[in-house]
């Protein structure tokens, strides 16, 4: 079993990213993916997610309490559980989820969000003192980067992360970028797939 942590800032897309894998098991679509197999959705927690502004009454997706999906691997029975804290470092009860999963999960995937400069998403990580030697880096929201400059700011931001982690004596095993949206961005496809396999390759190898 392996219990696995998505962390990172406010609206990186760490729920989405839940969302979309959630999707995926239960239309069987996560066979079709590579390294695909028949997964089972066991149990999904999303309680925590939603919010009522009080002044306007608009629905915000500030994740309070960390998101769950347990999912079952069909040939080997093996249960896999995804946690994905809230990015909000000013609540008590969000940083003691953050410090709750950064301490029980076996693999760390530090997500990022291609929309806004990494430099401004570090100081989330910089207040996580429970890191495992080796992470995983997502970068979502790949779609949000102008087309003529997508592969020169994927390496900017991989060079930046590498410096970062560095200094605290922390290695990326795995780069992955995707896009995942719960309804499919035209061109985007195969980067939604790329979110399934990212959790269902780092829970199956764990």
């Amino acid at each position: 079993m392996a219990n696995i942590g998505l962390l990172g800032a406010v609206s990186v897309g760490k729920t989405t990213i839940l969302r979309l894998f959630v999707k995926y098991l239960k239309t069987n679509k996560i066979i079709s993916v590579k390294g695909g197999k028949e997964c089972k959705v066991v149990k999904t927690d999303f309680s925590g997610e939603a919010v009522l502004d009080p002044e306007t009454g608009v629905k915000e997706t500030k994740t309070i309490h960390p998101n769950r999906v347990v999912f079952r691997e069909v040939d080997t029975h093996k249960n896999h559980t995804l946690f994905a804290p809230g990015g909000d470092r000013g609540r008590a009860v969000v940083r003691m989820g953050v410090i709750t999963i950064s301490r029980i999960a076996k693999q760390i995937i530090a997500v990022f969000s291609c929309d806004r400069p990494v430099s401004d998403q570090f100081q989330f990580f910089r207040d996580v003192r429970f890191f495992p030697g080796q992470i995983y880096v997502c970068f979502n929201k790949y779609d949000l980067i102008p087309a003529d400059k997508r592969d020169e700011t994927v390496e900017k931001m991989k060079e930046e992360i590498i410096e970062f982690f560095l200094k605290r004596k922390i290695s990326v095993k795995e780069f992955h970028t995707v896009c995942a949206e719960t309804e499919d961005v035209v061109g985007m496809e195969a980067y939604n797939d790329r979110a399934a396999e990212m959790i269902l390759k780092i829970a199956t190898e764990s």
